[in-house]
């Protein structure tokens, strides 16, 4: 009988035990604050330009409750004329008319929201140059394993001029388009996007004659087509820009899950986001 109690009790005491061994870590999520996100690109070669305006949102609910950022009132200004913000769809634009867009010339953007939300920045248009932009391409045919036959691979060589005087910021990107006409029916049209080895640099990649030079490929054959080009943009951005993008980068793409978290960068006053501007060059190189 005695075994039986014994057994019994150390059945009871288990749970107990095991209970005792158990640690409760309670989080306490940062008090929320909230603010306006900014996210607007400027360039002289565009007329409307787009601001999104939204608000941040807490750790905790985001999926049951959305922040709203509040009615929105804002200008865009150069010092000499001041536009407003125009509600249309989900963001506002502001169309220049008179304000013109100027290299070299700052704007600045107000925002505010009748919830007591201000964010403000500022943007500084980059010097307009001829960057010179050279495309040149190099054959490559690769023999194939008996399975599939023979392909030809296409690189696709870019460099353009970087001014030494000063430093400078730089996304480059690129377009393969291809256009076939059968007898009877319109134009098939086929774009690809061109991914070069490095979309966001520097200029510390220039060489010593002040040119920066990047390299693409592409496998799919311009043969096909009646007609082939290449498109090669780049743009010569604020630091800002530059900033902005390869936080991104890094905040998407890192593939280890205990690396330290890196906030994305920002340079609105009062809140997040982005508010930069470019200036774009292109040059398109006729494959066929």
């Amino acid at each position: 009988m005695t075994g039986k109690l014994m057994k019994y009790a150390a059945f009871f005491l288990l749970p107990v035990l095991i209970a005792g061994c158990e640690k409760y870590i309670i989080f306490h999520s940062p008090d929320f604050e909230q603010k306006l996100v900014i996210v607007s690109f400027l360039s002289p070669a565009d007329t409307d330009y787009f601001v999104s305006v939204t608000s941040n949102q807490p750790l905790r609910h985001f999926a049951d409750h959305r922040e709203d950022p509040g009615n929105i009132t804002g200008t865009v200004d150069d010092g000499l004329y001041e536009y407003p913000l125009i509600k249309e769809g989900e963001g506002y634009h502001f169309r220049p008319g008179n304000m013109e867009l100027i290299p070299g010339k700052t704007y600045t953007l107000k925002v505010t929201s009748d919830k007591g939300l201000t964010a403000e920045a500022s943007a500084t248009i980059p010097r307009l140059r001829d960057l010179m932009i050279e495309i040149d391409t190099e054959s490559v045919v690769h023999e194939g394993n008996g399975i599939y036959d023979d392909w030809r691979e296409f690189i696709i060589k870019t460099e353009f001029s970087d001014d030494p005087g000063e430093i400078n910021f730089y996304s480059v990107t690129g377009r393969f388009t291809g256009y076939k006409t059968y007898e009877g029916f319109d134009t098939d049209v086929y774009k690809e996007r061109l991914w070069f080895e490095e979309s966001f640099l520097k200029d510390v990649r220039k060489d010593q004659n002040n040119r920066i030079k990047l390299e693409t490929r592409i496998s799919r054959s311009y043969q096909y087509y009646d007609s082939a080009f290449i498109t090669v943009y780049v743009m010569n951005t604020e630091e800002s820009y530059y900033l902005y993008h390869k936080s991104l980068l890094e905040y998407n793409g890192s593939d280890n899950p205990f690396s330290e978290a890196k906030p994305l960068y920002s340079n609105i006053r009062g809140g997040l986001g982005i508010f930069t501007s470019y200036i774009l060059d292109s040059l398109m190189f006729r494959l066929k």
